[in-house]
């Protein structure tokens, strides 16, 4: 993939060794990555930048994944289907909250190995599909 055709994603995540597996896996299929550790560097990325895909983590210091849609939403970005919620099991609730926000996907973080993260970025990517997990 050439840098003018590589789809940009941005991976929000405060894990450093997920955050890292992450970036280096999607490296490694050509992929432009850009990086928040917490949830205000992820607003202040997001709200500067376009993506053609996000990975959000729910759970994040300083602001979580719903503060920033809400945030992102207030902005007046209404349309999150580039948008995949990176959660643990146990947070239905807050998955459901998200879709609300028009997220399009959510993946559980236990449930995939690096091989099918990069599947699902795909699936996503061309065809706008994506698995969810839970």
């Amino acid at each position: 993939m050439s840098d003018k055709t590589a789809k940009k994603i941005m991976v929000v995540e405060d894990e450093q060794y997920l955050r890292e597996l992450y970036v280096q896996i999607l490296q490694q299929e050509g992929y432009v990555v850009d990086i928040a550790e917490d949830g205000e560097q992820a607003l202040a990325k997001l709200t500067q930048n376009e993506y053609d895909l996000i990975l959000l983590d729910v759970i994040l210091p300083k602001m979580d994944g719903l503060q920033i849609l809400e945030k992102l939403s207030k902005m007046g970005k209404k349309n999150f289907n580039n948008t995949v919620l990176l959660t643990n099991l146990g947070q239905d609730l807050v998955v459901a909250k998200a879709l609300d926000y028009g997220v399009r996907g959510y993946m559980v973080k236990s449930d995939f190995t690096p091989e099918e993260l990069i599947k699902e970025v795909k699936g996503y990517l061309e065809n706008g599909i994506v698995r969810s997990a839970l």
